[in-house]
């Protein structure tokens, strides 16, 4: 009977969860613009399979892939996108909650589902149709299997095998999701075995690590994730000693900001009660491994990749909060308290998102992106509106976009793509005949060119290329940042 009535708290308690993650996500859905890293994959989705090697060297395989199948749904491309992120947290919150049912704690899940679901950097990156949530979606599998193989009294190398499969899987979600390979190796490493067994700890890391790097060798020939080369400073090690301490003290404010710290806290007070003192310290390394990784070998951070980091470190923090009724008076309230905060502030946080985003709390290194810089896609829509209005009293135009794949020239193909008054060609506004080329263009049909601020000063625009007459300007609302339609008019 108790035990039929824990299993119906818990599904309760599982049915609100989900509840309040839709409620915290979908009325945020649109709040941001259109993001540069957006436009690019949305627009290989719609051109699938013509990209597919930019796509393998990209590395974000199974991403693109569903973007592409969501491509034939009757939606905007953004939205679906967006709802694909959307259902990539939500799997989050159950993978945290299947991590807790496999240490027999399942309240332990529930309250890293909350905390998950109260993190701002969750909030902000399940909203966006980039495949950082996908990343930590599959990282909560990871958690949620490798714990099981720990709590096995005689693990077989096939169960090896399989967490393994699931690393390799969440290394063709994303690159860097192969370093979700410290999950498994720690747990089997850690695990408590007699002296004559030792041995099968490597047996079963080797086995793992095996399967791990199979699919990585498999599109290795393809080049795959080669696109991601600028972002590693590790062949440089003179120059990257001096990024280390940069990374180290980027990681740490987006996790004072975007967890909160709070949630850290929370997570932190584990290590106090001896009964998951291990747990904790599994947890703990290897989400300090990955961002180790990441500081060590990377030359360029954001917020957005450390996203799985939150999966470990929270779970250990539900863990912590699942265990309060065995520790002192004090260190119940301190945790209720941190708990309390750590609520407050992401709804706070969500509040403000769904307001504008321009309000919200984010990162230094998040508002420069989705704000205010040429990699936010504000005035999008009328940009697309003006084109068609273009097309409509032209009877046909011309498109001519640089060939850096940048915003403002990817944001209005993604809808107007299907348009057949619409012609887009690429040309190359550094080559010495780029003039020829647009006036030959432009004697064919009416030629129109969008080019944000940066480009009308790196091409010399106004100087190069005289015909060039702007007709249109559209000012970011949050910085310097402008977007500008031309027309060619000799």
């Amino acid at each position: 009977m108790d035990g039929d009535t824990s299993e119906r708290n818990e599904r309760s308690a599982l049915l609100l969860l989900c509840i309040l993650f839709l409620t915290t996500r979908l009325p945020g859905l649109m709040a941001i613009p259109l993001f540069n890293d957006e436009a690019v994959y949305l627009s290989r989705a719609q051109h699938f399979p013509d990209q597919f090697r930019s796509t393998i060297h990209d590395g974000k395989l199974i991403h693109e892939l569903l973007l592409a199948a969501l491509t034939h749904l009757p939606l905007d491309p953004l939205v679906s996108g967006r709802l694909l992120s959307v259902v990539c947290g939500w799997l989050t919150v159950i993978g945290l909650w299947l991590s807790g049912k496999m240490v027999a704690d399942q309240r332990a899940g529930i309250l890293a589902g909350l905390l998950y679901i109260c993190s701002p950097l969750a909030i902000v990156h399940d909203l966006l149709a980039i495949p950082d949530a996908m990343l930590a979606s599959v990282a909560s599998f990871v958690l949620a299997l490798s714990l099981r193989l720990n709590q096995m009294s005689n693990p077989h190398r096939w169960h090896a095998a399989g967490v393994g499969a699931l690393v390799a899987l969440a290394s063709l979600v994303k690159l860097p999701g192969v370093f979700l390979f410290a999950l498994p190796a720690l747990t089997m490493l850690m695990r408590a075995m007699p002296p004559e067994q030792r041995h099968r700890r490597w047996e079963m890391v080797r086995t793992a690590l095996i399967v791990t790097l199979l699919a990585l060798a498999a599109f290795a020939p393809f080049n795959y994730g080669g696109a991601e080369s600028h972002k590693v400073g590790a062949l440089n090690l003179t120059l990257q000693v001096e990024r280390l301490g940069r990374n180290l003290y980027q990681i740490g404010e987006w996790i004072t900001i975007a967890m909160p710290l709070s949630a850290l806290i929370i997570a932190g007070t584990g290590l106090a009660t001896s009964q998951t003192r291990r747990q904790h310290l599994f947890l703990f390394l290897s989400a300090g491994l990955f961002c180790l990784a990441l500081a060590v070998i990377g030359s360029v951070l954001y917020p957005r990749y450390i996203l799985p980091v939150w999966v470990p470190i929270l779970f250990a923090a539900g863990l912590s909060l699942s265990q309060h009724r065995q520790r002192r008076k004090a260190l119940r309230g301190i945790s209720a308290a941190l708990t309390l905060v750590t609520c407050l502030w992401g709804a706070f946080f969500a509040f403000q998102y769904i307001r504008n985003p321009a309000y919200a709390p984010l990162t230094t290194a998040d508002r420069h992106q989705y704000v205010e810089t040429w990699t936010a896609g504000y005035h999008v829509a009328e940009i697309v509106y003006q084109l068609r209005t273009e097309a409509e009293q032209s009877g046909s135009i011309i498109l001519a976009s640089p060939l850096q794949p940048r915003l403002i020239h990817l944001g209005p193909t993604i809808y107007l793509n299907d348009d057949p008054r619409i012609a887009f060609i690429d040309i190359d506004m550094q080559a010495t005949d780029a003039r020829q080329q647009l006036s030959d263009l432009a004697a064919q049909r009416p030629l129109y060119i969008a080019l944000d601020a940066e480009e009308i000063v790196a091409f010399d625009i106004e100087r190069r290329f005289p015909e060039l007459k702007r007709i249109r300007e559209w000012r970011n609302p949050y910085s310097a940042m402008t977007f500008f339609l031309y027309v060619w008019s000799p």
